[in-house]
């Protein structure tokens, strides 16, 4: 889609490049009327051979689109690809966006026609309008080679290869191919500025009569930092548009009543999901206790039993477990290492706790870091630890 020298977007001039593309070069009223011809039906209607109101304002030429229309329906056209479709951003004044996409819409209802808009990261404009051109559209990026990733590494240096193989003249490309960093930067990774400049670098040494393209030859005709510096920002403001981060995905969780709690239940039921038998771990969330103030006096809310009422159970009393004393010699205790033991009536699990027999109070002084002798049972053993 080209431009033709204006500065907003003309739908007639779209709809009679469309045309000819089709090979459509006249279209039929009651006479042949050539699609170039500086009159239409619109424009010998109004007064002062101008078109009025909405055609008027959008460069419009409604006798044109039902001739692109009856064209497309009659060739059994599928789509319709409009290159740097970024033109269409370019409107006059009084003209909103949305009305541009309408617009689109409407040529693809009335036809059937899929438009394939293929343009710079400008086009990312369109997919905010509203929930239409989000739910209508569908985003296909094709990223540029990035520098810190070894497999885009690779697949540049690939893509330098073949197009140094389609070179009609003499060239060194194993050395050529060790400059690859510099083609990186001086294309920024993007496959089309680097054949744009393999080009230019050829056309020019054929002008001179060369039969050799050499590395001064390519940096002489290389685009200058400031312009790759520039184009390189706009590609990485495209591409943190296209990146959706955490913090826009929290925000739409807000706006789907989606809690962050519940975001993260999720994710750890989906960590925990076995692949044998694709259960999760089930984990609930306790809801965070609300404080009420109550009145001194005040009731607090309950269930009042209604009816004949059951004699309440009886309280479950204590472990009788609890505090028994288990006889074991020192070398049985030395030798099991004991930590808990088990009632044998209710299952219960207690901590034991080493206690000796009762004797009067130690009447010597301690003595500190000696060695001992320690009686278990009958027999002796010495201790190098302190008593």
């Amino acid at each position: 889609m080209e431009e033709r020298n204006r500065p907003v977007f003309n739908r007639a001039d779209y709809y009679r490049t469309a045309l000819k593309q089709l090979g459509e070069y006249t279209y039929e009223r009651r006479t042949i009327v050539d699609i170039d011809a500086e009159t239409t039906w619109e424009q010998k209607k109004g007064r002062g051979g101008g078109v009025r109101g909405k055609a008027a304002l959008f460069n419009d030429a409604p006798e044109l689109r039902h001739a692109l229309e009856d064209a497309t329906a009659r060739r059994g056209v599928r789509a319709v690809l409009l290159d740097e479709a970024q033109h269409l951003l370019k409107l006059s004044s009084g003209i909103r966006l949305i009305d541009q996409l309408d617009w689109l819409k409407s040529m693809t209802n009335v036809t059937g026609v899929v438009h394939v808009l293929i343009g710079t990261y400008e086009l990312l404009a369109l997919r905010h309008l509203n929930g239409q051109a989000a739910r209508r559209g569908l985003e296909i990026h094709f990223p540029r080679y990035q520098f810190q990733h070894e497999p885009d590494q690779r697949a540049f240096q690939g893509v330098l290869l073949t197009l140094l193989q389609q070179v009609p003249l003499e060239v060194d490309r194993e050395a050529l191919l060790q400059q690859w960093p510099y083609f990186y930067e001086r294309s920024i990774g993007c496959v089309g500025v680097l054949k744009d400049w393999l080009v230019r670098a050829v056309a020019a040494t054929l002008a001179d009569g060369q039969s050799i393209l050499t590395l001064a030859r390519l940096q002489e005709y290389a685009l200058p930092e400031a312009q790759c510096e520039s184009m390189a920002m706009e590609a990485a403001a495209g591409e943190q548009e296209l990146h959706y981060t955490a913090s826009r995905r929290e925000r739409l969780w807000n706006l789907l009543g989606m809690s962050a709690a519940a975001e993260r239940k999720l994710a750890a039921q989906a960590s925990t999901e076995t692949p044998a038998t694709g259960a999760a771990a089930e984990t609930e969330e306790v809801p965070p206790q609300k404080k009420t103030s109550h009145r001194v006096g005040e009731r607090a809310p309950s269930r009042d039993p209604v009816g004949p009422t059951e004699t309440a159970m009886a309280k479950p009393e204590k472990c009788s477990f609890s505090g028994t004393a288990v006889n074991l010699s020192p070398a049985q205790l030395t030798q099991a290492g004991l930590a808990k033991l088990q009632c044998p009536e209710c299952g219960a699990i207690w901590t034991a706790r080493v206690r000796g027999p009762p004797h009067p109070p130690r009447a010597n002084k301690r003595v500190q870091a000696v060695s001992c002798w320690i009686r278990q049972g009958a027999t002796w053993t010495r201790s190098d630890k302190s008593m």
